[in-house]
């Protein structure tokens, strides 16, 4: 089945009685995929095509205007494909308006899952919320499910060292500096992308040439600051490189926090490029130095180290 992306939301969406699941997904963390994988499942069983129901911009960006320091692991690009490598046949974005924003759980069933969709099941988890204040659950989807003709299949949660995978919980070990916990239940390594600007070049003095990312989205979630052993795909070809987030104290930019990349055999002028970096393993947090040669010694050892890691790697 190839993959088909309804931008504009249910109305348009033609396949008949689907199997369903709908949520932010925003990851598309191990917790997601089981639940997609559900999906596909339950899809071939009853003959049916697969379809995931996404809401675009995230809720919170529209019900809490001032929560300005809310960040996403994904962009919506990056969710698409997220979703498009899990299997399913069809993706529905829903444009997340205030209007829609007021529409009740009742009214989401029984006009948006029976009357358009005509679903023929709906998998969720067991803490799915939809509909004005999030009243929505898989309780009522089950009330409403005998009368309507679908059925409903809830997964339990899905815990990692007894706590619940989630969306939120993997930002947090990004900000935290846990990059190991944060891909491990992401199920890949994180990644973000942006373009190349350019920088002082004081990195290519020292024989660390450097590229300076300016991430594309503003609400993306950057890990902590410090160092990290990292891919880049830039102009269709993929280098090991070292990454620093931070303010580079030894240059005294303590008011500017840049995030730049050594790509490790790179050649050649990157500036204006699409760059994807994707996170393997935090090395070390970012340090002063007395001078600009004992940050040399301190890149190569870092070089070293990022070397040995991308060499042990399996992605």
């Amino acid at each position: 089945m190839t993959f088909v992306i309804t931008h504009t939301g249910i109305q348009s969406f033609s396949a008949k009685s689907p199997v369903v699941t709908l949520g932010i997904f925003d990851g598309v963390h191990c917790g997601h995929q089981l639940l997609l994988s559900e999906v596909i499942k339950v899809a071939g069983q009853l003959g049916r095509e697969s379809a995931a129901i996404t809401f675009w911009p995230h809720p919170r960006f529209v019900l809490s205007k001032a929560d300005d320091d809310f960040r996403l692991l994904n962009t919506m690009e990056e969710k698409t494909e997220g979703i498009r490598a899990a299997g399913i046949d069809h993706l529905i974005v829903v444009p997340f308006t205030p209007e829609f924003a007021a529409i009740t759980g009742e009214q989401f069933i029984s006009e948006f899952l029976v009357d358009k969709l005509q679903v023929s099941c709906v998998v969720v988890g067991d803490d799915v919320r939809f509909g004005a204040g999030g009243t929505g659950t898989a309780q009522m989807l089950q009330e409403f499910s005998g009368e309507s003709g679908f059925c409903v299949k809830h997964l339990d949660t899905h815990l990692h060292n007894e706590t619940r995978i989630s969306s939120t919980f993997i930002r947090a070990c990004l900000r935290a500096g846990d990059l190991a916990s944060a891909n491990r239940l992401l199920g890949k390594q994180y990644s973000l992308s942006g373009t190349v600007t350019t920088g002082n070049r004081i990195g290519t003095s020292i024989g660390f040439p450097t590229a300076n990312i300016n991430v594309s989205e503003h609400f993306k979630q950057i890990p902590s600051d410090g160092v990290y052993a990292v891919y880049t795909e830039v102009k269709g070809k993929r280098f090991a490189g070292m990454l620093n987030i931070g303010i580079r104290p030894t240059l005294q930019d303590h008011d500017h926090k840049t995030i730049e990349v050594h790509m490790i055999g790179a050649e050649g002028d990157f500036y204006n490029e699409n760059l994807t970096v994707r996170f393997v393993q935090r090395i070390r947090d970012e340090m002063k130095f007395g001078s600009l040669e004992e940050l040399r010694i301190q890149l190569e050892e870092d070089r070293k180290t990022t070397m040995n890691i991308i060499k042990f790697d399996n992605h």
